[in-house]
């Protein structure tokens, strides 16, 4: 045990020392805290003011462009009993602090056409939309008003129909898309630790076998001992790492507000203000964050991405070692590697149907194997998954990486002192039965 804690500690040591890593570490998180401070001087100074003259023949909006404005950033000025034609008016809106000028000729409810903005510069696709939006619903109100149809009644029926999820006799108010990202983001950073990982564990055993370093090392230590060592010492790396970025990120968005205070504290109040935007939308959209929080269980969470994150690591960076130790050469790394990456990526695309679907087989049979459990299962666990089927998952990777663990040990004992062969896989197979 003292030799492989040597290993580990060369391992880590070695990698956490280098320049790459400490720089990759600390830009990252200040990558991240550049783009912060970037969305808030776009969101509160990029936005130039733009004035609206609105030239309205019909008559029907006035009151609706008196509710029309946007902040300080869009403005309406609303031309009542001006006697000049549109004509006249298009060629002087300038003079009259204006950037552009729309033109609402006598129009009809059923039939609103001729409706035209004149401007030296094109509207922006948002705020068109904006202005499409509070037209089409005022030409709308009218035309149910003409019909005798009452307007509010309409409205109260528009909304959307919310329906409420008991499960397993407990009320859920989180939505379930948003329950997913988080499984989602969970399988994604898992996916993106197994194969850079892998990889660096595959090439750290390729550059020991090439330079003939392991020749040497195995006269001190077992293979085994070296093997698992430079598992376990690379994924310390790893999880550094991550750490690293999690403390850092977190440091740097607690430092942005003592900085940028009142620039986020504009930017905020301009989102409040519906921003060219529903507001309505945007507070579920808030509610429904906040509802999947009450609704996870973070304990159980941080437990599950802990333990699939590191037994998912052991699983398949034995098989990367494994690799390593059998290539003699770089032209053989991508037949070996094929098969380690395929159910990898297949775990990848079986994301988007688990997320659809937590509870089909797919979904189940992906949670179980441990070639795809530890993606698919994280991706699950958020849509509350029965213990009983986490428990399962979670005791067959268990079991399926420390046998993994065994079947590379044996391929790394025999091939790390191969040199100058070509390698098949019916060889490979017989060096698991020495």
């Amino acid at each position: 045990m003292k030799k492989i804690w040597y290993i580990i500690q060369r391992e880590y040591t070695t990698r956490v020392r280098k320049k790459s890593f400490i720089l990759l570490t600390i830009l990252l998180p200040v990558l991240i805290g550049l783009m912060t401070i970037a969305l808030v001087e776009i969101a509160t100074n990029a936005q130039e003011k733009l004035t609206i003259a609105v030239k309205d023949e019909s008559g029907l909006f006035e009151d609706k462009f008196r509710g029309m404005d946007v902040g300080e950033h869009l403005r309406f000025k609303y031309l009542t009993n001006n006697p000049q034609s549109i004509d006249s008016l298009k060629d002087i809106y300038q003079n009259i602090d204006c950037d552009g000028i729309l033109y609402i000729p006598a129009i009809e409810l059923e039939k609103p056409l001729g409706i035209a903005y004149y401007s030296a510069n094109e509207l922006g696709s948002i705020t068109e939309d904006h202005i499409k939006k509070n037209l089409s619903e005022e030409i709308r109100n009218r035309a149910l008003l003409q019909r005798n149809y009452n307007v509010d009644t309409i409205a109260m029926f528009d909304k959307e129909i919310a329906i409420e999820k008991i499960i397993n006799d407990e009320k859920k108010k989180g939505s379930s898309e948003i329950a997913g990202l988080f499984g989602y983001a969970c399988g994604i950073l898992i996916y993106i630790f197994l194969i850079v990982y892998g990889a660096m564990v595959m090439r750290s055993v390729t550059e020991e076998k090439t330079n003939r370093i392991v020749e040497v090392l195995v006269t001190s230590v077992k293979p085994f001992q070296l093997m698992i060592g430079k598992i376990i010492g690379i994924g310390a790396v790893g999880l550094t790492q991550f750490l690293l970025w999690g403390i850092l990120t977190f440091g740097i968005n607690l430092l942005l507000p003592l900085f940028m205070g009142d620039k986020m504290l504009a930017m905020q109040t301009l989102q409040q203000s519906n921003q060219l935007a529903n507001a309505s939308e945007s507070t579920q959209l808030l509610m429904n964050i906040s509802n999947a929080f009450q609704d996870l269980s973070i304990g159980r969470m941080l437990f599950s991405f802990v333990f699939y994150f590191m037994f998912g690591y052991l699983f398949y960076a034995s098989q990367f070692a494994a690799i390593g130790a059998a290539m003699t050469d770089d032209s053989d790394a991508q037949s070996f590697t094929f098969p380690v990456t395929i159910p990898i990526i297949i775990s990848m695309v079986l994301m988007s149907v688990t997320l659809q679907q937590p509870f089909s087989g797919a979904a189940f049979w992906g949670s179980m194997l441990p070639f795809s459990s530890p993606i698919i299962m994280i991706t699950r666990i958020p849509f509350q998954v029965p213990w009983w089927e986490q428990l399962l998952s979670m005791f067959i990777l268990f079991i399926s990486s420390l046998g993994m663990v065994y079947i590379a040990a044996k391929i790394y004992r025999v091939g790390i002192l191969i040199q100058g062969k070509k390698i098949t896989f019916k060889e490979i197979g017989k060096w698991i039965f020495y």
